[in-house]
């Protein structure tokens, strides 16, 4: 039996509805009902209000400075992981926010792949949660509004809501599969870090958990509704957007994401995945 793969046939159209209603009983039992009465009990208890306060002491101001851009050179490697949790964070609720409004006369319709679409996007907004309540563990750190969509971010987010709606699950699979090998990768790098912090450590590490585990299952959704061309075109967005990270993620750079890093996402798959997230998301 071959393994899972992001690249692999998923199942064929004609079953598609088929697999719609499994991933949507298993979004129902993740997140509750349509409230999402669950994901919200379990954000309140574990995520919103962090009781673990770090011994690092981070400059306010200094933070929000990088935060517009980041350009200091006198920043921890703690620091900067905070910071790209927050510039991860800012990235997913512009692309939200304009692909929600793009995509609101579908999410409308009774069709069950726009059911389920209409649930992932509810699932991003608590990605923007998850991200950005890391800071709650520093004391005196609090996001301003200083940033901006990089010219990379606003380019996707826009070929995403103006393409011939053939390519927009390939361009959106893409996209998907290098957000998971970046956050993957800064999952791993974590482990490195905060050695003096270790519960803030594993809440940030909890936090990339949770969100991989819903995207896994936004990848395969979003294969399901591509065919053999759709996967190649996916290919080629991953690399781009992996090629991206220097200018979009600069942070994540001045963590090591270099080049040999970078393009690592040709090479990345379903089985380079936590084991804790491959055993709890959906995937087909």
């Amino acid at each position: 039996m071959n393994s899972p793969s992001f690249y692999a046939p998923a199942p064929e159209l004609d079953r598609a509805d088929a697999a719609f209603a499994a991933y949507l009983s298993v979004l129902r039992e993740r997140n509750g009902d349509a409230t999402f009465d669950r994901r919200e009990a379990r954000m309140t208890e574990v995520f919103d209000h962090p009781t673990a306060r770090a011994r690092l002491q981070i400059d306010g101001a200094r933070f929000n400075r990088n935060y517009g851009k980041f350009a200091e050179t006198d920043v921890s490697m703690e620091e900067t992981a905070l910071l790209a949790f927050v510039k991860i964070n800012a990235g997913e609720a512009y692309g939200v926010s304009v692909t929600s409004v793009a995509r609101a006369a579908m999410h409308n319709r009774p069709e069950p792949c726009f059911q389920v679409e209409k649930v992932l996007m509810h699932e991003e907004e608590f990605h923007t949660r998850l991200l950005v309540g890391a800071v709650k563990h520093f004391e005196g750190v609090q996001v301003g509004d200083a940033w901006r969509p990089s010219w990379p971010l606003r380019v996707l987010i826009g070929a995403l809501v103006r393409v011939p709606s053939a390519l927009f699950h390939p361009v959106l699979l893409g996209a998907e599969i290098a957000g998971v090998y970046a956050f993957n990768w800064l999952l791993s790098r974590l482990g490195t870090l905060f050695p003096n912090d270790p519960l803030v450590r594993e809440s940030m590490e909890a936090r990339l958990v949770e969100i991989l585990t819903d995207e896994v299952g936004h990848i395969a959704y979003n294969r399901i509704l591509v065919g053999a061309t759709g996967r190649k075109v996916a290919a080629r967005v991953a690399r781009a957007v992996g090629e991206s990270h220097r200018i979009m993620s600069r942070e994540l750079i001045a963590l090591g994401f270099d080049d040999a890093t970078i393009a690592g996402v040709e090479g990345f798959d379903y089985a380079q995945l936590p084991e804790q997230v491959k055993r709890n998301a959906f995937f087909v």
